[in-house]
């Protein structure tokens, strides 16, 4: 029945939650008392002969100052990390509320009231009352209707009156005190389960958010979920294209297993290399590895970003090489210039990149040397070392035409 969350700082977190949620509504609720008590306060001069009205007007302004307190206080984070601040404030409620039934009781000769008449609908009103002002603190309510029940009870039971009125009185505060015990213990079921419903559903969404941004950049996904399309311009981006030197004799060398075993070992290393010099994967394509650097989310590093993933890209293969027996060689093109990228279509989204540059790039690739790194001008001239390329050739690639070429060799860096 007294529902909590199995760790500490979830049931902290839950508490926290859902009284900022219903601070609205609770500071409300106090609102409707001070009304109430201004109500009864304007009404007594009407009803009260004139040597009780100070008194119980004194006790309607003091609820209505604590009251003004209590207002205060809901308002603030104290409000959110002490839940017995609710059982102070209805103590003080309670013994506010005896007082001014003991203020009737002493008019009762002029205004026909008793003190077990006034009784029974002030713990009726204040037990109603304190099962919706309680917020996720079933224990403390418990802890404070269940005391002011057996006060009353004991106090019916102690009083001069037939045995029927005793029996009456108490079998309608108990009504009253079920009904609110009830009213209390569903709400905070019913805001347990939209708590966890709701964290729930945050968990799902960083997952989704995470495979998101597995896919996309962390900003063209930002804009696509605005409904923006997604269109961009680079005047100044370095393509790099990676591809397996014959990898038509390692398919029919090696087991299908194996063979994918020997991919994913390459792209996870790839990657890793793109991750530390803050170059961009756009895609594989068979066993090609297409990457960027100074692209939507890459560094700004461009060239030289580009030549250091390549060269620590070789010597990982040819440390994996060494280990598993599989001397697995590998082609890098790297050239420069201007790109489109964007997002096209409606499924299986992915942020690519179009133009001229990426074509020169993937035919420099074809005319690399196997674990060698082949750039265009535009690229050599942006690294800055000339000491570490050989002189540059003039090659006719296809669909390109004559292109200069630079091959980086690994002992001269």
């Amino acid at each position: 029945m007294l529902a909590r969350f199995e760790t500490e700082s979830e049931e902290r977190a839950y508490v926290r939650s859902e009284r900022a949620r219903r601070r609205f509504a609770t500071r409300m609720l106090v609102l409707i008392a001070i009304g109430g008590f201004m109500v009864m306060a304007a009404l007594n001069p009407i009803f009260f002969p004139a040597e009780a009205l100070v008194a119980h007007n004194f006790i309607s302004m003091t609820m209505i100052v604590a009251l003004g307190i209590a207002y205060y206080f809901i308002g603030t984070d104290y409000y959110l990390r002490w839940p017995w601040l609710d059982l102070l404030m209805f103590v003080a409620n309670s013994i506010g509320s005896i007082l001014i039934m003991q203020g009737l009781a002493s008019t009762e000769e002029t205004t026909g009231t008793t003190f077990l008449g006034t009784a029974v609908i002030y713990i009726s009103v204040i037990l109603v009352y304190g099962s919706i002002a309680f917020v996720a603190n079933v224990r403390l309510f418990l802890l404070w209707a269940g005391s002011l029940m057996t006060a009353y009870i004991v106090y019916v039971i102690a009083a001069p009156i037939p045995v029927f009125p005793k029996v009456y009185l108490i079998t309608n505060a108990m009504f009253f005190f079920v009904f609110a015990i009830f009213v209390n213990w569903e709400g905070d079921r019913r805001a347990r389960l939209i708590f966890t419903g709701a964290r729930a559903l945050e968990a799902e969404q960083e997952k989704t958010e995470e495979l998101l941004y597995n896919v996309l950049p962390q900003k063209v996904a930002q804009r696509l979920r605005q409904g923006e399309v997604v269109a961009d311009s680079f005047t100044d981006v370095t393509v790099i294209f990676v591809d397996i030197v014959g990898f038509s004799v390692l398919a029919q060398t090696l087991s299908p297993g194996r063979l994918v075993k020997t991919l994913n070992r390459f792209f996870m290393i790839a990657d890793a290399c793109a991750t530390r010099h803050g170059v961009e994967k756009v895609k594989t394509i068979g066993d090609a590895y297409l990457a960027v650097s100074g692209g939507t989310a890459s560094t700004d590093q461009g060239a030289k970003a580009a030549l250091a993933f390549a060269r620590e890209l070789i010597v990982e293969m040819r440390e994996t090489a060494g280990e598993t027996g599989i001397d697995v060689q590998v082609r890098v093109g790297i050239h420069t210039g201007p790109v489109v990228g964007g997002v096209v279509g409606t499924s299986r989204l992915a942020y690519d990149y179009w133009g001229d540059t990426m074509n020169i790039a993937s035919r420099i690739e074809g005319v690399a040397e196997p674990n060698g790194i082949a750039v265009s001008a535009a690229t050599y001239y942006e690294c800055e070392e000339p000491l570490a390329f050989d002189e540059g050739e003039a090659i006719t690639l296809k669909g390109v035409g004559d292109t200069m070429v630079y091959r980086y060799r690994p002992h001269a860096s």
